[in-house]
């Protein structure tokens, strides 16, 4: 059976169960070199490993994409396509799962789209962060080192092949100026978030920056339209060391959007003594920055010994997901008195790595969504007769998106109609 029919079969045996929503997410593993699938297939809130973990990509993948060695930074577009940086093999890689099957590790379902060399001899050897715009352009940040400078790259794929190694093809969008005066210099650009645009203005994007002395957030933006963010005014800071909250800023990675405060931006850092903690920070006085009293509040700290978190999802319902690489583990928090907070009564480990998970390092929320390749063996046990029947309407019933065979995005009688249709003529 394909992961996704795995999924689905244990879907269907799980409808009956009580069930807080299906939490699905993509997983990055250093150690494994793999990408993994966690679905909550039961809605209980706990990803069990491995009942419901699924290798999602590694280097078996049929078409012989190099294999990934330290994914460091992931981006998912709309359509489901994903974009990884590896800092180990130097470059970008795209994944998609095609064929729906639950994994990208068919043909063209992965393919390593942008390192050296190429046409700009640009090498984005330490990706950090991504992010898909609007429009579908990827912006990919390049931590300088010695083998490329500080920078925020747009990808645009101008001869259509599916890569960026061409001329013109990877431009810089935020780079040297910006970033200090010589291209790898006291900067250490690390994630980004953009934030939809409103009313046809530009995107406004923040990023998180770990150097000493420049510990913070900075926020870009393409006001002039030339297709960078680093014009005069574009590249400003947003929130910094000598904050009027009095919020000490130290190194860390992550940044994420508070979904239940619109505008809102987490980020993680470790401040002294090894504790991580988890910053909430918002331009609430509109100067465009976060900097002003009350602009900023430490929402979580943490300072379990061994404790090492490098990601953090933002949920809908406004819980953050906090990953803790070295315990292999990842950590719900929930805001259950409501006073902006998360206290260590409001934290729940909704994952344990082992067996199969060896590290927890970049995750992205990827939602699941099942269509099966033949509606009419719904329950996937390779016949055709009653029993899928049953299993239909017992998920159709319960509004589970495994009914929506049709794949518009709803279960209605839409779907019954489909169904019947390929049942009827006793398959696909």
């Amino acid at each position: 059976m394909t992961t996704r029919a795995l999924i689905a079969a244990a879907s269907l045996t799980a409808l009956a169960a009580p069930a807080m929503g299906q939490l699905s997410l993509l997983v990055a593993d250093r150690s494994a070199n793999s990408l993994w699938m966690l679905v909550d297939i039961n809605g209980d809130g706990i990803i069990q490993n491995p009942d419901e973990v699924f290798l999602w990509h590694n280097s078996a993948n049929e078409p012989g994409t190099l294999g990934i060695e330290n994914l460091n930074t992931l981006a998912r577009r709309a359509d489901g396509l994903v974009l990884g940086g590896d800092q180990v093999r130097q470059g970008v890689y795209f994944f998609q799962d095609v064929d729906q099957n639950g994994d990208a590790q068919g043909m063209g379902e992965s393919a390593v789209v942008q390192r050296l060399p190429n046409a700009e001899s640009i090498n984005i050897a330490f990706p950090t962060g991504s992010f898909f715009l609007e429009d579908g352009t990827a912006l990919v940040v390049n931590a300088g080192n010695a083998f490329g400078a500080d920078a925020i790259y747009r990808l645009v794929d101008l001869d259509g092949d599916g890569v960026f190694l061409s001329a013109g093809e990877v431009q810089p969008y935020v780079t040297t100026g910006a970033f200090g005066a010589v291209p790898n210099g006291p900067w250490s650009p690390q994630e980004i978030y953009v934030f939809p645009s409103v009313g046809g203005a530009p995107q406004v994007g923040y990023l998180r920056n770990s150097s000493a002395n420049l510990h913070g957030i900075s926020r870009f933006v393409d006001l002039d339209g030339n297709g960078r963010a680093d014009d005069p005014g574009e590249f400003t800071p947003f929130f910094s060391i000598g904050n009027a909250s009095g919020v000490p800023v130290t190194a860390g990675f992550a940044l994420e959007p508070d979904h239940a405060r619109p505008g809102a931006l987490y980020m993680l850092q470790l401040a002294s003594g090894g504790v991580d903690q988890v910053v909430r920070v918002q331009d609430l006085d509109g100067d465009g920055n976060a900097n002003g009293v009350g602009e900023a509040r430490l929402v979580y700290s943490n300072a379990e010994t061994g404790f090492t978190s490098v990601d953090l999802v933002c949920l809908a319902n406004g819980d953050l997901l906090i990953s803790d690489n070295s315990g292999k583990r990842i950590i719900r928090l929930r805001d259950e008195d409501g006073d902006g907070l998360f206290s260590a009564d409001e934290a729940t480990v909704i994952f344990s790595g082992a067996p199969l998970v060896n590290e927890v390092r970049q995750m992205i929320e990827f939602p699941f969504t099942f269509a099966p390749p033949c509606p009419a063996d719904f329950n996937n046990d390779g016949g055709v007769d009653g029993a899928d029947v049953e299993a239909f309407f017992l998920a159709w019933e319960a509004g589970d998106t495994i009914a929506d065979v049709n794949g518009d995005g709803g279960v209605d009688g839409a779907d019954v109609e489909t169904f019947f249709a390929a049942w009827e003529a006793g398959g696909c």
